[in-house]
């Protein structure tokens, strides 16, 4: 029996083997095995199942790059725009990037200063530091009233200047922009005392306007920082200016 049914059997005089039977065409007005098959619910089963496993995978995939986009681009923003210990310094508001203009810049620090559009000097001989947040930690806006007081390091040259949020200056009737030790008014105790404010005052003022949020810039010049002979060792909250706010509107 089983060989007849390899082997073929005799339908109507013909012999047919199994192959030919099962793919044969079907009869005019009958229907085809495989018809019939897609016509149970076994089929249709097979086929929820599989459209299930795709959007699965579909899923599982679309949430991964979600992920790894998400992820990549927000942790290399914050590398670029924010740093860390590798590459920057921080004491109070106040960030040092510790490899500007250098040879051997890490790439975030050449990317940090290439998406705010200006040229640093170098770190072997200056130290740029950039505070957007008081010393209380609340961000620099224009509608507050900042006091800036340092005791300016001896025999170097050095500047601040206020600019917005996104590092323009601040456009002003006084055109004041920045105070530099050429220029600076120095108290009777050696400290510079500053003040940001959109209303005028007397002194080192430097006009904030309608600017919003607010970005300092403190520079010190100091050649003898290439030969390790300058004020680098002194203490970091003693090098970097205290920016208190007196009050807001």
């Amino acid at each position: 029996m089983i060989r007849t049914l390899f082997d073929g059997t005799r339908l109507g005089g013909g012999l047919q083997t199994l192959p030919q039977r099962l793919f044969a065409r079907a009869a005019p007005g009958a229907r085809s095995w495989t018809a019939k098959l897609r016509g149970t619910s076994f089929w249709r089963h097979q086929v929820k199942k599989r459209i299930a496993i795709f959007l699965r995978l579909l899923t599982d995939w679309a949430l991964f790059i979600l992920v790894v986009l998400t992820g990549g681009f927000g942790s290399a923003y914050y590398m670029m725009d924010v740093g860390t210990r590798l590459s920057t310094v921080t004491e109070g508001p106040w960030t040092l990037w510790t490899t500007a203009a250098r040879p051997d810049a890490d790439p975030y620090t050449r990317a940090h200063y290439a998406r705010l559009g200006t040229l640093p000097l170098s770190s072997e001989i200056a130290e740029t530091w950039l505070a957007r947040t008081d010393s209380s930690g609340s961000a620099l806006h224009s509608s507050c009233d900042y006091e800036l007081t340092l005791r300016p390091p001896e025999s170097s040259w050095w500047s601040i200047a206020v600019f917005d949020r996104d590092g323009r200056l601040i456009q002003n009737a006084a055109e004041r922009y920045a105070f530099t030790s050429d220029t600076a008014a120095i108290s009777p105790d050696g400290r510079f005392v500053g003040l940001l404010s959109r209303s005028a005052g007397g002194g080192n003022w430097l006009p904030t306007s309608g600017a919003g949020n607010l970005s300092v810039v403190y520079t010190v010049i100091d050649m003898s920082l290439a030969t390790g002979t300058g004020d680098e060792a002194r203490d970091l909250s003693a090098r970097v200016p205290d920016i208190t706010a007196k009050g807001c509107r």
